[in-house]
């Protein structure tokens, strides 16, 4: 890939705890734009798992592309981020964790007033969310309106709790260009 080709082609990547319908306003505007737009429906049950499903929506890609993470989204990008179609990374209030470090370690001590997601103990491996506090917690910065009736619970899909663990095996995954 040269750093002057064109760049048409966006992958976008989706948190955990949910799926890639979270994509769909960006989705239609992206198009809209005339860019090609994938989204990857991550399965959320490990980091690995979650960065070769990253890697082999990437290997459809016809050309530089630039892949985009939300969340936990983020730590999947920064795993998946080394693929030879990637010209670029955005992380949109995402995770991006240095090598070693995991969503997890991320989010065990948190400055104050920053939200916490309102994930409840391990239950057989999986983690859920509080419904009570799903809204509050991790749709709070849009509007009441919007926010009422669109969050009646949270979702039910459930996330690995090994992938929250996992920590990241790259330290740059977009090096500078030499």
């Amino acid at each position: 890939m040269n750093p002057g080709d064109p760049t048409r082609n966006v992958v976008l990547v989706h948190g955990g705890f949910v799926d890639c319908s979270g994509w769909r306003a960006v989705y239609d505007l992206l198009r809209a734009g005339g860019s090609h737009v994938s989204i990857v429906q991550n399965p959320t049950l490990s980091l690995d798992g979650d960065a070769t499903m990253t890697r082999q929506v990437l290997g459809l890609q016809d050309g530089p592309t630039v892949l985009v993470g939300h969340s936990y989204g983020g730590a999947v990008i920064s795993e998946a981020g080394t693929h030879d179609r990637v010209a670029a990374l955005v992380y949109v209030a995402a995770f991006a964790p240095d090598k070693d470090e995991s969503v997890g370690s991320l989010t065990a001590d948190p400055p104050p007033g920053v939200p916490v997601p309102p994930i409840l103990p391990p239950k057989d491996g999986y983690l859920f969310l509080d419904r009570a506090d799903f809204a509050p917690s991790l749709a709070g910065d849009l509007p009441a309106a919007r926010r009422s009736g669109r969050w009646p619970s949270a979702p039910a899909r459930p996330s690995s709790r090994c992938r929250a663990a996992t920590p990241s095996t790259n330290r740059d995954p977009m090096p500078s260009p030499t």
